[in-house]
C-alpha cells in the first residue's frame, strides 16, 4: 500500500466515476426517448453517481484504480422492450448510447484541455491538464470495454441487431456471461484475450482525439 501513487489514483478513481454514470445516464436518457419510461421509475433519471453506481462495481473500481488491474462497472440501465416503438432498433440505439457518451466526454475533456494550454504555468492548471489526460484515457477504455460483443456489455446489444432474427436467442441468452465474467476475473484470460483489443484501440482513440482537438500533449498512455 505503501507504494500506491495516491495522487494518481485520485484522477483515475474521480474521472472514472463520473465517466461511469454518465455513460449509464445516457443509456436512461435514451431509453427514456425511445419510449420506456423504466428509469424514470426506478429513479435513475438523473447525474447523482449514487443511482447509476452498483455496490460491488464500485469496490472493483477502487481496487482498479489501486492495483491497475481489472475494471468496475456501473448499474445496468433496465429497460422493458415492449415500450419501444422499434424494439429491435430502439435496443440498439440505447445500447450505442453509453460508448457514445464516453467519445463525447473524450472531446469535452480534450477541448477542456487545450483551453487550458495557455494557463499551464500555473499548478492548479497543472493539475486539471492533468485530469483532462485521465478523463481522455479512461474513457477511451471505457467506449472500447463496452463495445466488445460479450454477453452483457453494449456490443453484444449492437451485434445482435445485424444477426439474423434465428440467430439472436442463442447469442443474446444471458449464459454468456460466464464468458465475460471468465474473461475479466481470470487475470491470464484477460491478458491473452481482452488486453490485446482493448489497449490498442484505447490507445488509438486517445491519440485521435488529441488529433482532433488539436491539443498539444506528449502523453503516451
Amino acid at each position: 500500500m505503501g507504494q500506491i501513487n495516491w495522487t494518481e489514483f485520485l484522477y483515475f478513481f474521480s474521472v472514472l466515476i463520473i465517466s461511469i454514470t454518465l455513460h449509464e445516464f445516457s443509456h436512461c436518457w435514451a431509453n427514456e426517448a425511445l419510449g420506456d419510461d423504466t428509469p424514470r421509475q426506478q429513479g435513475r433519471m438523473t447525474l447523482n453517481p449514487l443511482a447509476h453506481l452498483d455496490l460491488m462495481g464500485t469496490i472493483m473500481i477502487f481496487v482498479s484504480a489501486i492495483s491497475g488491474f481489472g475494471i468496475g462497472w456501473g448499474k445496468a440501465a433496465q429497460f422493458n422492450p415492449q415500450n419501444f416503438r422499434h424494439p429491435a432498433r430502439d435496443i440498439t440505439l440505447s445500447a450505442l448510447a453509453g460508448p457514445v457518451s464516453n467519445l463525447l466526454q473524450m472531446l469535452a475533456w480534450a477541448s477542456l484541455g487545450l483551453l487550458v494550454t495557455p494557463l499551464i504555468a500555473n499548478p492548479a492548471v497543472q493539475v486539471l491538464s492533468h485530469l483532462c489526460e485521465y478523463g481522455i484515457f479512461v474513457n477511451a477504455g471505457v467506449a472500447v470495454f463496452n463495445m466488445i460483443p460479450i454477453y452483457p456489455l453494449d456490443g453484444h446489444w449492437v451485434l445482435a441487431f445485424f444477426l439474423p432474427p434465428s440467430w439472436r436467442p442463442f447469442f443474446m441468452h444471458p449464459a454468456w456471461g460466464i464468458v465475460f465474467v471468465a474473461l475479466v476475473v481470470v487475470p491470464g484470460l484477460y491478458l491473452a484475450v481482452l488486453y490485446p483489443i482493448i489497449h490498442p484501440a484505447r490507445q488509438w482513440l486517445a491519440m485521435a482525439t488529441w488529433h482532433i482537438t488539436g491539443w498539444p500533449t506528449e502523453t503516451v498512455w
